[in-house]
């Protein structure tokens, strides 16, 4: 019921809001019916165009802002022209017509900065850089957002800064860099809590939600959107109502409360579609059918999250873009359409490593250095200009003095480049291995579901339904499209349960089994001192070296029955896990493979993705291979001990 009020509470705040907003239409209208004086005129025509885009009637705020701008002309008022602009271009922002937005900030950017208004020209700059941020461009978004930090700093414009300080961060939270996203909406809340702020209050705790958010700290991110929405309804902020309201409506789904999260999407996708937000309906839009998906509703799933990605595509929109493409081949796979969830997650990863490629990375760097650079260069002008006119006036001693001033300022500067340059490198270093780790990611997820896999699966169902052996063609269909759920599941994350691993195991395990028809049996164990739900592992790790196990050990048995072990114990600190077959053993299997190229490229991609963790952990990782024989000293099978560092479930204890 508590829930319920909340929404009610909402919308009678927004009938409310309009209400208000209608009435301050009509006054102003009244006004410039009066007006004796042009130019006071265009001020009144200024305001109407603001009231217009507040209650989402985009059409009349670009007229008012077209009238504005032709009479601001007529009588020569820059400040009016580039007020209209400004108007005309955040109309076409609302819509989605970027390119237009741009256009009219460009024109107001010129006048603004031609009549000396630097706080002015650093919040257009600024609106700018959230219109290359809408369309993923971040290197461009980030540009604009540091130059417009520079004038604002240079104005002393808290307000400004904080707004400043926060787009920043939501550069770093789109590339999944919490730490320095929450440094910066942190810094940004706390400016805005100074000034007090309030609108800039909600953006930033909601930004910070939204950080939680993506970690899956999901108690910790609706703490900070219900503050942010009670602030909100205390300063009757409609837009960062909606706003707040939708964060929490996500909070609801990922908490499978899917009611109450519908009716939050449903309750803001209105308001957004009232406003004209083309950016925020395709958002919400995708919300409803990531929900219908969750209730395994696929058919009205696909209706909304197709809907979603084509929108979001039209206004070039590429986070919403991919998260629903991303969404869409999961679906597909679920349903048994594998073409299609093969052909949507190709598309997925193509666009994902367009927005995370090196060159775009390098960007990033280049333009923070730059400004780092130009601050650094700024503060050394003015003090160069400082020195100079104290040089002119003083005495030969006091020259001396700024002689040394000038030396020790060199070797300060000097040292602080030195710095810079090492901070620069490690960091460098750092995203090189993270991009190193994402590439290896993603090599592994091909790995697993490599097309000799798929193939001999479906040729086995293929098997079953030509034999009319219904059961075991329905066992086998269900098993391979629970295991490529899950292979696609698990491997958006950097780590998942030991648990989660052994399903997935068990799963292939079983699909395998019934392919050799029963030819080995296999069995997981986990020692009692390991609580599987509680270890983290580096997802899709171990299949390889079981794959390897049965297809070059035991498939090649012909007057035994296979046996595969595979157990899990802590030793010594380490989580140990051992792989042992009683196949043909390493020698007759790289007998068999003479003459060939065939190389086992997920073994291969194992190793490396091991090696990687060492470097991203700091921890010790290794692979043994041991060759078991009998007493007549013939090929017995092979043992593989993977040691692995023992990473817990920090969530657990939260």
């Amino acid at each position: 019921m508590k829930k319920l009020l909340i929404l009610y509470t909402v919308t009678f705040l927004s009938a409310t809001f309009i209400y208000a907003q209608q009435r301050q239409i009509d006054s102003i209208k009244a006004l410039v019916g009066l007006d004796k004086y042009d130019s006071v005129k265009v001020r009144h025509l200024n305001k109407l165009s603001n009231a217009y885009c507040d209650i989402g009637d985009m059409k009349k705020a670009m007229d008012c802002a077209k009238s504005a701008s032709v009479l601001s002309q007529k009588i020569g008022y820059p400040q009016g022209f580039a007020k209209a602009n400004s108007n005309m271009a955040f109309a076409y922002y609302m819509q989605a017509d970027y390119t237009n937005a741009l256009t009219y900030y460009s024109k107001a950017l010129e006048i603004t900065q031609q009549l000396g208004n630097t706080s002015g020209a650093a919040s257009i700059i600024s609106n700018m850089g959230l219109i290359y941020d809408a369309q993923g461009k971040l290197p461009d978004a980030l540009a604009y957002f540091l130059k417009a930090l520079k004038l604002a700093e240079e104005a002393d414009d808290k307000k400004l800064i904080a707004t400043c300080t926060g787009n920043i961060g939501d550069v770093y939270l789109y590339q999944d860099d919490y730490n320095d996203a929450l440094t910066y909406f942190q810094k940004s809340y706390k400016l805005a809590q100074d000034i007090g702020n309030k609108s800039g209050e909600t953006y930033n705790l909601e930004c910070i939600g939204n950080v939680y958010f993506k970690k899956r700290e999901y108690p910790k991110a609706l703490d900070f959107y219900t503050r942010a929405l009670k602030i909100s309804e205390e300063i009757n902020d409609k837009r960062s109502i909606s706003s707040a309201l939708g964060n929490i409506g996500r909070v609801y789904a990922a908490d499978s409360n899917y009611k109450q999260a519908m009716d939050n999407f449903n309750s803001v996708l209105k308001q957004s579609e009232k406003m004209g937000n083309q950016a925020e309906v395709a958002k919400y839009v995708y919300n409803i059918g990531q929900v219908y998906m969750d209730e395994k509703k696929y058919k009205d799933a696909e209706k909304y999250i197709t809907k979603s990605v084509k929108l979001a595509d039209s206004i070039k929109n590429k986070d919403v873009s991919d998260e629903g493409t991303e969404r869409l081949s999961e679906l597909y796979a679920e349903t048994g359409q594998w073409e299609k969830a093969y052909d949507t997650y190709k598309k997925y990863t193509v666009s994902k490593d367009s927005l995370i490629n090196e060159d775009k990375s390098k960007q990033i760097g280049k333009l923070e250095a730059k400004y780092e650079y130009d601050k650094q260069l700024t503060l050394q002008q003015a003090e160069t200009e400082k020195n100079k006119a104290i040089a002119d006036a003083s005495t030969k001693k006091q020259r001396l003095i700024l002689f040394l001033v000038i030396a020790v300022a060199g070797l300060i500067t000097l040292i602080s480049i030195l710095i810079f340059r090492l901070w620069r490198t490690t960091r460098k270093e750092k995203m090189n291995v993270e991009k190193q780790k994402v590439a290896m990611e993603l090599k592994a997820l091909r790995a697993q579901m490599n097309p000799h896999f798929i193939f001999n699966a479906i040729n086995s169902i293929q098997h079953f339904i030509l034999n009319n052996d219904s059961k075991a063609a329905h066992l086998h269909l269900t098993r391979f499209s629970q295991l490529i759920r899950k292979v696609l599941e698990n491997s958006r994350f950097e780590s998942i349960s030991l648990a989660e691993e052994i399903k997935m195991l068990e799963l292939y395990l079983e699909l395998e089994s019934l392919r050799f028809s029963s030819k080995f049996n296999y069995k997981i164990s986990v020692d009692t001192s390991i609580n599987p739900e509680n270890v983290l592992i580096s997802p899709l790790i171990i299949q390889p070296f079981v794959e390897n196990a049965i297809w070059h050990g035991l498939m090649h048995l012909k007057e035994r029955q296979g046996e595969l072990l595979i157990g899990f114990e802590k030793i010594n600190g380490s989580l140990k896990c051992t792989i042992n077959d009683n196949g043909i053993g390493r020698k007759r299997s790289m007998e068999l493979k003479k003459g060939t190229s065939h190389e086992s490229m997920g073994l291969s991609i194992a190793k490396e993705r091991l090696q990687i963790v060492n470097m991203l952990n700091k921890a010790k990782t290794s692979v043994n291979l041991i060759d078991k024989t009998n007493t007549d000293g013939s090929p017995s099978g092979t043992i593989v001990e993977l040691f692995m560092p023992v990473i817990l479930n920090k969530l657990m204890y939260a």
